[in-house]
């Protein structure tokens, strides 16, 4: 028997799909298969979206979800919508922006960057994809401690499943993408969906003897395959799925009637010729507590690949060979405790991705911090490395004297505590 919580209904009498208490990516094609019934039936009158029942919504399911939508109402199509009942869900569609790319008439579009995920963004070209990178990579860096080897492959991914968006769909609004961290279960997870021609339509140009989504999507996770070399070299999703699932994590892939899911210790897929997304999902989950290379993960024709990240692009010195972070420019605001424990994480990813490197803290155009700011950032991290390790890799420099007491003092008082 099927849950009621995980099945969408499409109601023909009052032309509405409603949505079950729990979104995820297994709802994608029970979505598509409503979406396909009302194409048939009534498109031309109003569509109702129902999730007033929802109370577990995942971006693994959401983002397809406004994928879809997006693309129908550029079509033509007209909707209503319904949020949830649950307030705090309802906050959460409004926050994630999910609300915004359902009824964009109705609600503001939201730019902010949330303590553990990146918000639903939209792209349609390649110029707008290093914002999005740097502004997600910036999260996962504040909110948990993460290994370099995955944090390059967490952004070779993302990278390269959006690059697929842009370089085959041929999706008529581009992509949406996010990306959420999970700290206690030592976990980040990204979904990039389009509406776009899928997986099969597109590899048919190099492989026309294809003929079922679920072959495609078989195809398409090999290293190497592409609709043609000009285009990539074809290993975006095969080192996607060597990435998720030698971390621990998993891959999730759906394109027209086919879905694909492979685990750290198995994989299986689908198919159903009633049910077609029309487009492609990709939702992946990396664990950042595995043993991991990434080296081995991309290892292509014999040979390792290993691909800078966002630290040694945007923040690395390469005249100096050090990293420079200038505060100013952080977005986690100088005032909270919190917000100085994501800068004491990111400084710790820093000192874990280039640990011969020093880092230069560069406080111009920081008029004033706080006291509890000061100690969570500088007076914790000098407990946590110690007075030799802290004055070798930790260079403050350009204070404003008022900064430059309340950091003096939260390491006096640190190294009062240490010596007690």
């Amino acid at each position: 028997m099927i849950e009621n919580h995980r099945v969408v209904r499409y109601i023909s009498y009052d032309n509405t799909i409603k949505f079950p208490s729990k979104i995820g990516s297994f709802v994608i094609r029970d979505f598509a298969a409503a979406i396909a019934y009302f194409k048939k039936r009534r498109p031309d009158d109003l569509l109702t979206l129902d999730f007033m029942a929802v109370e577990k919504p995942y971006t693994n399911g959401m983002v397809p979800i406004i994928t879809t939508i997006t693309t129908m109402r550029q079509q033509g199509h007209r909707f209503r919508v319904y949020m949830p009942n649950n307030a705090k869900v309802r906050t959460l569609f409004l926050l994630n922006n999910w609300a915004h790319y359902l009824d964009p008439n109705t609600y503001k579009l939201s730019d902010s960057i949330h303590d553990k995920h990146l918000v639903t963004k939209q792209f349609t070209s390649y110029q707008e994809l290093p914002k999005i990178t740097n502004d997600f990579m910036d999260v996962v860096l504040r909110t948990m401690r993460i290994p370099k080897d995955v944090l390059s492959a967490l952004e070779w991914s993302v990278n390269e499943i959006c690059d697929n968006v842009l370089n085959h769909s041929e999706s008529p609004v581009g992509g949406f993408i996010q990306v959420i961290t999970f700290t206690k279960q030592n976990q980040i997870s990204f979904s990039v969906a389009d509406s776009g021609r899928g997986i099969l339509n597109t590899l048919k140009e190099g492989i026309p003897s294809l003929r079922t989504d679920v072959q495609a999507i078989g195809e398409a996770i090999k290293a190497g395959v592409t609709r043609n070399k000009e285009f990539g070299q074809g290993n975006g999703l095969a080192g996607s799925l060597r990435i998720t699932t030698m971390t621990g994590g998993s891959l999730d892939i759906t394109s027209g009637t086919g879905r694909f899911i492979s685990a750290a210790n198995s994989n299986h897929d689908e198919g159903d010729c009633f049910q077609n997304y029309l487009g492609t999902s990709v939702n992946g989950q990396i664990m950042t507590n595995k043993k991991f290379s990434i080296g081995d993960a991309l290892e292509f024709n014999g040979k390792k690949y290993t691909p800078l990240n966002t630290i040694d692009l945007n923040y690395e010195m390469t005249d100096q060979d050090c990293l420079y972070i200038a505060m100013k420019n952080e977005t986690t605001g100088f005032g909270t405790r919190r917000a100085g424990k994501q800068m004491r994480t990111k400084t710790a990813n820093f000192i874990e991705s280039k640990p011969d490197y020093p880092i230069y803290v560069d406080w111009s155009g920081v008029p004033v911090i706080s006291s509890s700011f000061a100690d969570e950032y500088m007076g914790k991290l000098f407990l946590e490395l110690g007075p030799i390790n802290f004055g070798s890799k930790i260079r403050n420099k350009n204070m404003e004297p008022l900064v430059h007491g309340l950091l003096d003092k939260a390491i006096s008082q640190r190294l009062t505590q240490e010596k007690d």
